[in-house]
């Protein structure tokens, strides 16, 4: 008998926490089939933070949905795996870095290395572009010269050897356009991301105590329903206490977790964090299109030069 008891005594806390949670789904269940009054009214505070922590959690879940594709390298050029196995991507982002650290020589642009080995290039759409006009310089390049006669056998400049050199040039322009991306992406991942995952989290604390509010008060109320039913009959006045004692306990235990809801509701709506981050992701953002633009409009003008010498040389050989 000693042993049964101290084996009860064991389990009473599972046993006590399993009965609260029949007697809050048994209150549900009441209050949903409407056979249920005089429910606690919780205050007006509380209610009015449960608006704000949805709202933010809404927008939370809202932003990540699309901000989350910067985690993925190939989000703009989904065909970049097919790529890499049959165009022997490694081999020319090879090439292009040389050309790279060959353009970036002696100026004041941020200065490429050569890879010693041919190594994985990144999977972006620029890095591809790059690769397309890489792959088609080196074509280009192995066109026969043009030694036209009136030169007296001096090489001239063909239109395949200019539309090379300017897809050579093309190619390191978006090549920089693409590392300028992943650092975007970098960033935003680190600052962004990376912030609002764990405000993710924090508000999933805020979420789940107010679960508990939910079930302490289903709790409160089902106590408060036995105690009246107890009441309107002949109950023993035992019983009557035991009963009054129950919802004693139950009321302490709605207050103190509806008091530890609001302070992590408050948490949430009060972190700068999400603020400070977004700021954060708009800067990256900025100074990735501006760092494009740089690149590209050096290449536009460097173009436009040549397009002029190409159409000038096409009227005079028609004329």
């Amino acid at each position: 008998m000693e042993h049964w008891k101290n084996f009860t005594a064991s389990v009473s806390p599972i046993g006590q926490r399993l009965s609260e949670r029949f007697g809050a789904l048994n209150q549900q269940a009441r209050e949903h089939f409407g056979h249920a009054d005089d429910l606690t009214e919780l205050p007006e505070e509380y209610k009015q933070l449960e608006q704000r922590v949805d709202a933010l959690k809404n927008a939370h879940q809202s932003m990540m949905r699309s901000i989350k594709t910067y985690e993925n390298e190939m989000y703009d050029y989904p065909h970049a795996l097919q790529e890499s196995v049959s165009h022997g991507a490694q081999n020319l982002g090879h090439t292009l870095s040389m050309w790279a650290s060959q353009a970036t020589k002696n100026t004041n642009l941020p200065q490429v290395h050569a890879t010693s080995a041919p190594e994985s290039h990144p999977r972006t759409l620029s890095h591809a572009i790059a690769r397309s006009a890489t792959a088609a310089a080196i074509d280009l390049s192995k066109c026969p010269p043009k030694v036209p006669a009136y030169t007296g056998g001096e090489l001239v400049p063909t239109t395949e050897s200019k539309l090379g050199e300017l897809l050579r040039k093309f190619a390191v322009a978006e090549d920089a356009v693409g590392h300028a991306r992943l650092t975007q992406d970098h960033s935003i991942v680190h600052s962004f991301i990376v912030v609002w995952n764990a405000f993710g989290a924090q508000i999933q604390l805020a979420v789940k105590a107010r679960q508990q509010v939910r079930d302490a008060r289903l709790h409160l109320d089902g106590w408060r329903g036995h105690l009246k039913s107890a009441e309107q009959s002949n109950t023993s006045s035992s019983k009557l206490d035991s009963y009054r004692h129950e919802v004693e306990q139950a009321e302490d235990k709605l207050v103190s977790a509806t008091e530890e809801a609001i302070s992590l509701m408050k948490t949430v709506l009060d972190n700068p964090e999400p603020v400070k981050s977004l700021a954060s992701l708009v800067q990256a953002q900025l100074e990735y299109h501006r760092s494009a633009a740089g690149t590209l409009e050096q290449l536009s003008q460097e173009m436009t030069a040549v397009v002029t010498s190409v159409e000038s040389e096409f009227r005079e050989s028609r004329e």
